[in-house]
């Protein structure tokens, strides 16, 4: 580990202080918010810190040792007070009967998470019950699924990109609904001629992922959910790269109805911290 390669004599980093103003630390960060002691931060050199890394890139198995399923999607690194915050004992020890009146932090906190992921992303509620991200896609079908049975419709299919997650197929056949493939194009995104060939009012939703797995934008997008809502068909938006537009653009204003969110990959959360699915209504 690095504290066990670092040493107490090594000096730590040094930002270059041209064109840069002090200011006291007050102004910068309140004392309420301070550390009461200094972090505990590895003293290492540049070199040392290098060869660590590439030490163990080259013990993991990944694309460029061969081939590599899905399942590993926009994992990032996490922050050790995030991870130790996770951990207290009123959070990880709070029973789920536990009387609400004792309990008022937690929900606050849930409360507030609530309110800031329905700001990100443009929906009007949200649920923080599915467990994990392919639990959220699910719990959201199933949402799909209602807002049709109250409208008196049978729809019983999904069209999904060929470029999409595995999770999005397996999450729509555990829904009882059968996956149409939609094709993509030679610039890598959908392909709209096969897309309106195979809208029809047996579709539920469209499952999308917004940068998609080729990491490119569906700069088509608002054209898509427009053909898709002239059918009253939902479309769903799968949060896995989120990352790559959270605080510059919402789903819900590409014309998303369902996200699911997963709180491990873009809001650092612990890995099994959850995924979520807010909901748009109307």
């Amino acid at each position: 580990m690095l504290f066990e390669l670092g040493k107490p004599e090594h000096p730590g980093p040094r930002l270059p202080a041209s064109g840069v103003s002090e200011r006291p630390l007050d102004e910068i960060v309140p004392p309420s918010l301070r550390r009461e002691r200094p972090p505990e931060i590895p003293s290492l050199s540049e070199p040392e810190v290098a060869r660590h890394f590439g030490r163990l890139g080259r013990m993991n198995y990944g694309l460029h040792q061969g081939i590599y399923p899905l399942g590993s999607c926009t994992m990032k690194f996490n922050p050790t007070v995030n991870e130790a915050i996770a951990r207290f004992d009123d959070f990880a020890n709070l029973h789920p009967y536990h009387p609400p009146r004792n309990a008022q932090g937690a929900l606050r906190l849930m409360w507030e998470l609530e309110r800031a992921l329905l700001a990100l992303t443009g929906m009007d509620r949200m649920s923080l019950q599915p467990a994990a991200g392919a639990h959220g896609e699910w719990t959201g079908l199933r949402i799909i699924q209602a807002h049709h049975r109250s409208r008196g419709e049978r729809r019983d299919q999904v069209l999904v990109p060929d470029s999409a997650h595995g999770t999005n197929p397996a999450s729509a056949t555990l829904s009882r609904l059968q996956t149409v493939a939609v094709k993509t194009g030679t610039d890598g995104l959908v392909d709209l001629k096969d897309y309106r060939a195979k809208l029809s009012p047996r579709v539920a939703a469209v499952m999308l992922t917004n940068p998609n797995t080729l990491g490119l934008y569906e700069t088509e997008i608002e054209e898509i959910t427009r053909l898709a809502h002239e059918q009253g068909i939902q479309m769903y938006y799968d949060g896995a790269n989120l990352n790559a537009l959270v605080g510059v653009a919402r789903p819900g204003d590409m014309g998303f109805d369902v996200v699911h969110l997963n709180l491990h990959k873009t809001f650092s959360t612990p890995h099994g911290g959850g995924g979520r699915a807010p909901v748009r209504s109307g």
